[in-house]
């Protein structure tokens, strides 16, 4: 099973669109031991050399959301960081140095609705591995 206290989100910026804090709000409710870090940039000698790391980039590769349950999963207890970055995405140096570059879809999204999307799609990974009905295949 998925478990909110395994993941984490930094993000480069602040929310600054009330609509979308709104609907991050409604997410962290739904999985309180989900952590959003908000900075000025990354540090990614600070995080652990066991913690998986994901960049969100346009580059990265999609996941259907059982695709990405699955893969979540397969990370067992290890804990999970999802970079997001700014307008300017994420530097090519800490992309080298993830496990994985992820894509939400072909897309381009501005990086405020991108944590919002990745917050939902965290939730229906959660949905799936716990047999909740959000999810409808």
């Amino acid at each position: 099973m998925l478990q909110t206290n395994r993941l984490s989100i930094n993000a480069i910026g602040k929310i600054k669109k009330d609509w979308i804090r709104e609907g991050i709000n409604q997410y962290k409710k739904r999985m309180p031991g989900l952590i959003i870090n908000e900075s000025k940039s990354f540090n990614i000698d600070n995080i652990k050399v066991n913690n998986i790391v994901i960049c969100l980039t346009e580059e990265g590769k999609s996941f259907s959301s059982l695709e990405l349950n699955s893969l979540l999963l397969n990370f067992k207890d290890k804990k999970i960081i999802f970079l997001i970055g700014d307008a300017d995405g994420i530097p090519q140096n800490i992309k080298e140095k993830s496990h994985l570059l992820l894509s939400l879809s072909s897309l381009t999204f501005p990086h405020e609705l991108a944590r919002l999307i990745l917050l939902e799609q965290i939730y229906r990974a959660i949905s799936i591995s716990n047999n909740s009905p959000y999810h409808r295949a």
